[in-house]
């Protein structure tokens, strides 16, 4: 028998991998699951490229202790998915480690292997 599992949930997997990547400190899952390309908003407003930003998390200028999900929801439109998630990120930033009540929202594509990967990510304060 072969559960198929739906889009929503694909998507979900995804932004959900991405969170446990941050926190496992696991760049290997990170590259995976976020395009090249991908661009970074964080609460400051400053963008980073995908690159830029595993480097700070690969030198531990970022570094993320844990993550409680509080919010999901998956929107999809084709081979395009708009995720706006809610999460309390306890991380420590350049030096400062605070617990931040952070809302994403995360647009996602499903690439040519039919694989959805992170292509922007904004993060705000809630």
């Amino acid at each position: 028998m072969t559960i198929k599992i739906s889009e929503e949930k694909k998507v979900a997997t995804v932004v959900r991998q991405q969170v446990s990547g941050m926190v496992d400190g696991n760049l290997d899952i990170l590259n995976k699951v976020i395009a090249p390309n991908a661009k970074f908003i964080h609460i400051t407003g400053a963008v980073q490229s995908k690159d830029e930003w595993l480097k700070q998390i690969k030198i531990g200028r970022m570094h993320y202790f844990n993550s409680k999900e509080k919010l999901m929801q998956v929107e999809i439109d084709g081979n395009n998915a708009l995720v706006i998630s809610r999460n309390e990120l306890d991380a420590r930033i350049y030096g400062f480690r605070n617990t931040w009540p952070l809302q994403s929202r995360t647009e996602l594509t499903k690439n040519n292997n039919g694989q959805w990967q992170i292509i922007k990510s904004q993060a705000e304060m809630y």
